[in-house]
Formats: C-alpha cells, sequence, structure tokens
C-alpha cells in the first residue's frame, strides 16, 4: 500500500503547483485557505514548528498581503514567501 503524503508536503505540492502553472491565481484565492485549514492539524502533529512557520510565511504574509496584488505580482510575492519558508526550514525554525 502506498504511503500517503504528509500534510507538509501536501501543502508544499499546492504551493509549488501555483508557481510552476499548473494552477490558476483563481485556484490559489480558491482552495489555499480551504487546504490550510484542512491540513494544518495533520502538520501541526507531524512538526508543530514548521507548521506555525508555514502558516507564518503562506497564510499571514502570502495570502492577506497577497490581496489587491496583480496575478504577476502576486506570483512574485508567494515565490519570495516560499523561497524565505525554504531558508527557514534549512536553518532550522526557532
Amino acid at each position: 500500500m502506498p504511503r500517503q503524503k504528509t500534510g507538509m508536503a501536501f501543502m508544499k505540492e499546492f504551493v509549488q503547483g501555483y508557481l510552476n502553472g499548473s494552477l490558476e491565481r483563481l485556484d490559489w484565492d480558491l482552495d489555499f485557505i480551504h487546504y490550510l485549514i484542512k491540513h494544518y492539524p495533520k502538520m501541526e502533529r507531524e512538526d508543530a514548528e514548521a507548521a506555525e512557520c508555514f502558516n507564518f510565511f503562506f497564510a499571514e504574509r502570502g495570502f492577506d498581503h497577497g490581496m489587491g496584488l496583480t496575478d504577476v505580482d502576486h506570483k512574485n510575492h508567494i515565490k519570495q514567501c516560499f523561497d524565505d519558508f525554504l531558508s527557514a526550514e534549512i536553518d532550522g525554525f526557532l
């Protein structure tokens, strides 16, 4: 039986899907918060610090501050959030 993806892996793939163009801005705007709410408890059980960091970079900084941006500026903003998240992941979340 194949192993199910972790909550974090699912959410990172969702963000990468938006950044690589397989998801449109409308998909991001409509689905991001839904998927974060759905997967956050699992993410938190897996690694509470990583889940909180993801929430900060993508929900607080990415989603909330991305409202009103053009599609190009929004994608650049989310790309910066993703880069910052990956840097924090490499350096440690604390």
